[in-house]
């Protein structure tokens, strides 16, 4: 008996859907007991995990003998059948024990008792995912649910208190899990606890809209989970939030966990049910928490899994990870149910160093199913290693690295070989504030005017000028939404003409579907070539939310007169973006015209100045955001659908949220979230000595913006400015209440250049501006008698990661003087003359931007 109750790793556990709004956890009686059969038979109680035996009692709960004779015992295989002797009845409200000595058959940890008349009807079922303590039984006796008892009553009324139940959080979603955030419950007690009234509400827990009270009748088995969906409590969870879950009072906290930044996974206590909270090493909804663990001991060890149909079936693979040979005769293999008999390897299996072995479907006699588990035991019957999965992936479960690596899905199935590995994703950067410069705006930020109501996914903002009309763009990524709202002068907004409801962006691929989820929606900006159209970042599908699919679309406006609206064009940058995982993809988008480039930025393909005529009908470049490196990616995007990636710039930050260029100082903003304290890095290209390059500063959030997850952020024009200040604009992801924040920072003064400036001698008059006849060449650099920026900046001083230093001389001779100061608003000022020199004269290139 004992035998066939092999210690395994862990059950999955089974979530049973209780709408969009609840996941009802895995329970001991997952599979539901039948209505009462006419006989009143009922189980009544199951010992499954008996120092001596196991067994089931039966009670007559009618008025009636009942004839048992020929009637069927089982557990949850079919093939385990024992039958009543003739003869057998059982008289009304007594009991009949029946146990394995008997029946021929242990019961296990994970098992069921089932119950069949002489004609094959069932009578009665009870299932359950781990051994009680003691017993489970029905209380009140005869006719309640199964309970954990604290004394068994075999052949006798059940008349014990049931096990006491308890509750933690135990793993927490908060960046977008499937198909929202989640928190999950566990039951780490000895029996169940009735969760009806308990509430669960975030870090807001004064706010009626954040508070969700668990429905009455909501039950948590000893040992299961519990999934509250998003979709339930109605409210998103922040990168800087809490889970809290109170007692049905309202005010007697039960259970907390808070983080200040999202987890690239997930957060889970480790262990599971008891620990500390901790980054998980992949979400694990419904189940048993999974971290990175440390290397197996055992010279071989399970090396990939293919529970999914394999060639020609299911198999796991086991790999000599040692430096000598090693005879694995008798080894096994078995899988999560206690049913199956635990496969051997055959006689003389001798695998030399780095060799494989393969333990095919034919040889195990079971498949592998979609929640489940491959254990491997030496000759002797000890456990060696041991691997679960919640869900089939869609290729194989291996090691990355071979032989000690952590399991995850690959790309490759690779039997009998080392495993594709390559596409590991890129260990996420840990969170930094690097030292930053004030603010140097107004301390204070507000909600915006103007009343606006916006989803609570909100991410990416955009600042889009015009002298008849300003406009500000935004984009919601739960649902794929893309607003518009008008710029008063006030910097209040308001819906645009016809967008008072936001469009819902579809992939072409969806343009005949339109229940799909769209994209994941991320970032938004606009392109002055294309002044009817409006680029959207997504880091992927929301109907496949597992995997990363970094994305921009372009979204036509003249075809914006519905609800949705189809991409026109997509470029899929998955490719050539570091590989990362489904939810840390793109988070923004900005894009920059050739003449802000030109010459300035270090082209990584040439490693030479960026020179647009290498990308002919590009029209600019188009930088993305990658949440998980806190890299920015310069991409040129053709007609063709097909892009180029031309330089790589790093924030020195944790994480880049959002991102926004400031024509009128030349700087692109890469804004991190609470997970860098709302530090921005400020990029700068052209180096001090005119060479090509860019350089990185640092400055810090306003005091008066909450330090909470936002992932929007947008400057103003500087032709909006008023007394010394414009407009800032802040999105929050994960409320629903003034998402949209409005500030200010200083306003780059314009100059008029000096009358003695000629021509730049490093400059050739139309190879970088178009056309020529409208610029006269070097009149957009200041002159250098009026800075000295080695004085006030050396480059990329304050990172120390974003250098990234040129070999050729740039087009504009002044770059290095746009290099933004270190220190306050002076300095500020002093970063933005030579730019602002250019806006006097070279504004025709700057208007093609703004009045897109």
């Amino acid at each position: 008996m004992q035998a066939q109750r092999t210690p395994l790793a862990a059950a999955v556990a089974l979530i049973i859907g209780g709408g969009a709004a609840l996941a009802v956890p895995m329970s001991a009686n997952a599979a539901p007991s039948p209505a009462v059969h006419t006989s009143g038979i009922v189980i009544n109680e199951v010992e499954s995990n008996g120092d001596a035996t196991d067994w089931i009692e039966l009670k007559n709960t009618g008025g009636e003998p009942v004839d048992v004779s020929g009637w069927a015992v089982k557990d949850n295989d079919d093939a385990r059948d024992f039958r009543f002797p003739s003869g057998t009845s059982i008289q009304p409200g007594t009991y009949l024990v029946v146990d394995d000595s008997e029946f021929g058959f242990g019961l296990g940890k994970e098992d069921e008792a089932r119950v069949f008349d002489a004609a094959g009807t069932l009578v009665d079922a009870y299932s359950w995912a781990q051994h009680a303590e003691v017993s489970y039984a029905r209380l009140p006796d005869g006719i309640g649910e199964f309970t954990q008892t604290t004394a068994s009553s075999r052949g006798a009324a059940n008349e014990v208190e049931a096990a006491t139940g308890s509750v933690v959080i135990n793993e927490i979603e908060s960046s977008g899990g499937e198909p929202g955030d989640w928190v999950e419950l566990f039951n780490p007690g000895v029996g169940a606890i009735d969760l009806g009234g308990y509430v669960f509400t975030d870090n807001s827990p004064e706010d009626e809209t954040h508070r969700y009270a668990l429905p009455a009748g909501t039950t948590l088995q000893p040992g299961a989970y519990l999934v509250i969906e998003e979709a339930a409590f109605n409210f998103g969870l922040g990168g800087g939030d809490s889970a809290l879950l109170f007692a049905p009072d309202g005010t007697t906290l039960v259970d907390e966990h808070s983080w200040t930044q999202h987890a690239a996974t997930s957060y889970g206590r480790s262990p599971n049910g008891s620990g500390a909270f901790t980054e998980t090493s992949e979400p694990t909804k419904g189940a048993e928490n999974r971290f990175a663990g440390t290397a197996p001991t055992s010279p071989v060890v399970i090396n990939e899994v293919e529970s999914n149909g394999g060639t020609p079936g299911d198999w796991v693979e086991v790999y000599n990870r040692s430096a000598v040979t090693v005879d694995i005769t008798g080894w096994t293999i078995v899988d999560n149910n206690a049913g199956h008999t635990p496969a051997p390897a055959p006689e003389a299996t001798v695998l030399a160093p780095g060799e494989f072995f393969v333990y095919e479907e034919s040889s195990l006699g079971f498949g592998l199913g979609s929640g489940d588990s491959a254990t491997l035991a030496d000759a002797s019957g000890t456990i060696v290693d041991t691997t679960t999965w919640v869900d089939h992936v869609d290729v194989s479960w291996a090691r990355c690295a071979d032989g000690d690596g952590d399991f995850r899905a690959t790309s490759a199935s690779t039997k009998g070989a080392l495993n594709a590995c390559s596409d590991v994703p890129v260990e996420t950067p840990g969170p930094t504030t690097p030292e930053a410069s004030p603010w140097t705006g107004s301390p204070d930020v507000v909600p915006v005017a103007g009343g606006i109501t916006l989803g609570e996914d909100m991410s990416g903002l955009e600042f889009q000028y015009s002298a008849e009309g300003s406009t500000l763009w935004a984009v919601d990524n739960g649902t794929g939404s893309l607003y518009r709202f008008d710029v008063a002068a006030d910097g209040s907004v308001s819906a645009a003409a016809g967008w008072e409801d936001p469009k819902r962006v579809r992939f072409q691929a969806d343009a005949d579907n339109p229940a799909a989820a769209g994209p994941d929606a991320e970032g938004v900006t606009v392109s002055a070539d294309q002044p009817e159209s409006v680029y959207i970042g997504s880091e992927r599908d929301n109907s496949d939310k597992g995997t990363n699919k970094n994305t921009i679309l372009k979204v036509n406006l003249r075809d914006a007169t519905g609800t949705d609206v189809v991409a026109t064009a997509e470029w899929d940058l998955t490719a050539s973006l570091p590989q990362v995982g489904a939810n840390t993809g793109i988070e923004a988008i900005e894009w920059v015209a050739d003449s802000e480039l030109e010459g300035r930025l270090l082209d990584e393909n040439t490693g030479a100045p960026y020179d647009s005529a290498n990308y002919p009908g590009a029209n600019g470049l188009f930088f993305v955001a990658v949440e998980e490196t806190a890299g920015v990616y310069a991409y040129a995007l053709f007609d063709d659908g097909s892009a180029g990636r031309v330089a790589t710039l790093e924030s020195g930050l944790g994480g880049v949220m959002a991102l926004d260029y400031d024509e009128s100082t030349r700087t692109l903003w890469g804004m991190c979230d609470n997970g860098c304290g709302g530090t921005s890095a400020l990029f700068q290209f052209g180096m001090a000595d005119g060479s090509a390059g860019y350089s990185v500063t640092h400055v810090a959030r306003p005091a008066g913006l909450p330090d909470t997850n936002n992932e929007g952020f947008a400057i103003a024009a500087n032709e909006t400015c008023a007394n010394g200040t414009r407009a800032a604009y802040w999105l929050e992801d994960g409320v629903k209440a003034d998402a949209l924040k409005q500030g200010s920072i200083a306003c780059a003064p314009v100059e008029t250049p000096a009358p003695t400036e000629t021509p730049g001698a490093t400059e050739t008059p139309g190879a970088t501006e178009t056309p020529s006849a409208t610029e006269t060449p070097g009149a957009t650099e200041t002159p250098a008698t009026t800075e000295t920026p080695a004085a006030t900046q050396t480059p990329g001083a304050t990172a120390g990661t974003g250098t990234g230093t040129g070999t050729g001389t740039g087009t504009g001779a002044g770059a290095g003087g746009e290099a933004l100061a270190t220190t306050g608003a002076e300095q500020f000022v002093a970063v933005t003359l030579a730019a602002l020199a250019a806006l006097a004269l070279g504004g025709f290139a700057l208007l093609r931007r703004r009045d897109a």
